[in-house]
């Protein structure tokens, strides 16, 4: 099973929780749309669209005007992506493989993808596809994960979160162990060059989630990507380490309430 596949089916699986817990996918989607400077008007592609984060606000933006196609390999995420924002005539949706853009050349002003470029299987070839649709002129918008803070910034009492999934990563058993917050070193800014876009801009975008208690977090890690990771240990492993994790949170919540304040990066380059 490819890494493309093998995502597909975890999110097939946690469509109807997915960004259900706490508004984490939503609140960068919408910050990503915000700073693409998107217009009314627009044609807006948008890969990986996921339950509409981004597919959302972005047919808010383009108004009844403009039109966005919202693919994604996993048919679940569409449909929860419909019920989720009825009323705009100018959203679709397409199940369509990211590397597959069966799509007509020239035939959008932006390219969306929000957290999405690191799960693929082949960024590049995806990079191609995204520029071959684009008209000349039109952008490519994505976000990827924020590297973590540095240690000034860094809360430790983390630390046993990081350490317990390296711990669990490094045990003996079958199968590959995917962790979307830990992507494969992918160069996307020079990828995107050798797919021929130009005039790179980069900003970042920060957010603070607070949880109710453990089992609310646990809840929410357990409805997007992460998931895989968890599922690839194994019955005993998993058990072992939801039990642990759940420890450590329940530490979190005494010593003051457990909080995630991730950082995303954001990345805008055009098509000449």
């Amino acid at each position: 099973m490819t890494d493309t596949e093998r995502v597909r089916q975890i999110f097939d699986d946690v469509a109807d929780d997915y960004d259900q817990h706490v508004p984490f996918f939503r609140t960068f989607g919408a910050e990503l749309v915000r700073w693409s400077g998107l217009r009314a008007g627009l044609r807006v592609l948008d890969i990986g669209a996921g339950r509409g984060a981004v597919a959302g606000p972005a047919a808010r933006a383009v108004g009844p005007r403009g039109h966005v196609l919202a693919i994604d390999n996993a048919p679940g995420m569409l449909a929860a992506l419909r019920r989720d924002h009825p009323g705009l005539p100018q959203l679709s949706t397409r199940v369509l493989d990211a590397h597959e853009l069966d799509l007509p050349d020239a035939s959008f002003d932006m390219v969306t993808s929000g957290l999405t470029l690191h799960f693929v299987d082949d960024p590049a070839r995806v990079l191609a596809g995204a520029h071959r649709v684009l008209r000349p002129g039109g952008l490519l918008v994505y976000s990827t994960p924020g590297p973590p803070p540095p240690p000034p910034e860094r809360d430790p009492r983390w630390d046993f979160h990081g350490a317990l999934i390296a711990e669990m990563a490094a045990r003996p058993g079958a199968g590959k162990r995917p962790d979307p917050f830990t992507p494969p070193p992918r160069p996307l800014a020079r990828m995107c060059a050798e797919a021929g876009f130009v005039d790179p801009v980069d900003g970042t975008a920060h957010a603070t989630f607070r949880f109710r208690d453990p089992g609310h977090y646990w809840e929410w890690s357990m409805s997007h990507g992460f998931r895989g990771f968890v599922e690839s240990l194994g019955p005993d492993l998993a058990a072992e380490f939801r039990e642990r994790s759940l420890a450590g949170l329940a530490r979190l919540h005494a010593e003051g309430g457990i909080t995630l304040s991730p950082s995303i990066g954001l990345h805008r380059v055009r098509k000449p």
